[in-house]
């Protein structure tokens, strides 16, 4: 029996958060006790890759018959026990995470000492932030790398499940991961789609390719091509960085730095997420994102007719009390909604593919 050593154990039957675990090598097997149980995982059967912002710690995964389990080695300490007592058939993927790991602290390294140059002038940033907030979020929107926007993409993504808890099965599930195929386009981000039991009528993106799509939604909307045109409009958001950038707006880049790291408090974090469903984009923003969902939708051969009909129908809803989601965050103008219509009129005639789904059975099950 090797040292024992701490890690955060995931898993069927442990909570949400993780457990906190006590692991040791005996002989080819990691043993692991967390929360009053005892888990086994064969060396031969564990797969290793860096994680955290950096890539500083270490995640172990298995899958057995209870389902798949993951772990993470946090300190030093622990990844110095693991690796020493590790067996042979484990060293030549340990030394492909660790290789990754170095690479990946350089390149970091690298960054933070361009960063620090520019900190040198921090007066100068906060001037520039607080009075040309539009121009600085682009900025450093578009410099910040795709692995980090991805990275938050994840932390938000995990916040989401916890505050939403998607759905993850049935007709309406099935029908957004449907649109959800036909209209990714081949793109620098790894979309996530989640289908939340919400009332308002809405969809929001989170950087990094992550799209909720609320209930609400599907309840109001007619048509399967209604739907296509909101989330060709969100991959919009996504690929045009637009969310990235309005978070850095709102928050602040240190703040949204810091969640991506993962040094901010949990409350901090909900609040990140919590401000990502209420992004404002400004009026060159969505008709850009009006625009390229509208080549989204040709390339996917979807009418396009379907989102100027939707916003249409909600647009009287406008002069109620309380506006639906989709209009009060993501503004129907009849201006933008005359463009729409302006630029779907001059399209040649085309035969498109149908959306072929039960509309009837997706909205039924989101309690139409």
């Amino acid at each position: 029996m090797s040292q024992e050593f701490e890690v955060r154990l995931f898993g069927p039957g442990l909570p949400g958060a993780g457990a906190s675990a006590k692991a040791r090598w005996e002989f080819e097997a990691l043993s692991l006790t967390a929360a009053d149980q005892d888990f086994c995982a064969p060396g031969r059967a564990l797969e290793l890759r860096g994680a955290g912002f950096n890539n500083e710690r270490l995640r172990v995964a298995w899958r057995d018959a209870a389902g798949e389990f993951t772990l993470f080695l946090e300190t030093a300490a622990a990844r110095a026990a693991f690796a020493a007592h590790a067996p042979a058939s484990l060293k030549a993927k340990l030394g492909l995470a660790q290789s990754a790991a170095r690479r990946t602290d350089i390149r970091f390294k690298l960054g933070w000492a361009v960063l620090g140059l520019v900190l040198l002038l921090p007066i100068l940033l906060l001037l520039g932030f607080y009075l040309q907030a539009d121009a600085v979020a682009g900025w450093v929107a578009e410099r910040m790398p795709v692995e980090m926007e991805q990275k938050i993409g994840e932390l938000t993504e995990q916040r989401i499940k916890l505050e939403f808890r998607p759905r993850t099965e049935g007709a309406a599930y099935d029908a957004v991961q449907a649109l959800a195929r036909r209209l990714e386009p081949p793109s620098r981000f790894k979309y996530r789609w989640h289908l939340v039991d919400r009332p308002e009528v809405n969809a929001f993106a989170a950087p990094g390719g992550v799209i909720v799509v609320f209930s609400g939604l599907l309840r109001q909307a007619q048509t399967p091509e209604e739907v296509a045109g909101v989330l060709a409009h969100e991959i919009g958001h996504v690929e045009l960085r637009h969310s990235l950038k309005a978070a850095v707006k709102d928050l602040g880049f240190q703040a949204l730095l810091s969640f991506a790291l993962g040094d901010l408090a949990s409350t901090l974090a909900g609040d990140l997420a919590a401000k990502l469903t209420e992004l404002q984009f400004s009026r060159d923003a969505e008709a850009e994102a009006d625009r390229y969902g509208l080549q989204r939708l040709l390339e996917a051969s979807v009418d396009p007719r379907g989102l100027p009909t939707f916003f249409a129908r909600l647009a009287p809803q406008e002069k109620g009390l309380a506006l639906p989601a989709m209009l009060s965050t993501h503004p129907p103008s009849k201006e933008r909604m005359v463009a729409m219509e302006g630029a779907i009129g001059k399209l040649p005639p085309k035969d498109y593919r149908p959306l072929e789904l039960d509309w009837a059975a997706v909205r039924a099950a989101v309690g139409d």
